[in-house]
């Protein structure tokens, strides 16, 4: 399947957590735990970047 890169999910996903103007606080956590397990994946090897 054809997606973007986990890596620029993850610094979207963060951006969105930590620095987005306006955003919802609960979607901010939803943010943050969408881009912890990307990250969690990648690191166990079940993800490859680009």
């Amino acid at each position: 399947m054809t997606t973007i890169d986990p890596e620029v999910f993850i610094e979207f996903k963060s951006w969105m957590a930590n620095l987005a103007p306006d955003r919802d606080p609960r979607k901010r956590q939803r943010d943050k735990l969408q881009a912890d397990i990307v990250w969690t994946l990648m690191d166990q090897g079940l993800l490859l970047s680009q």
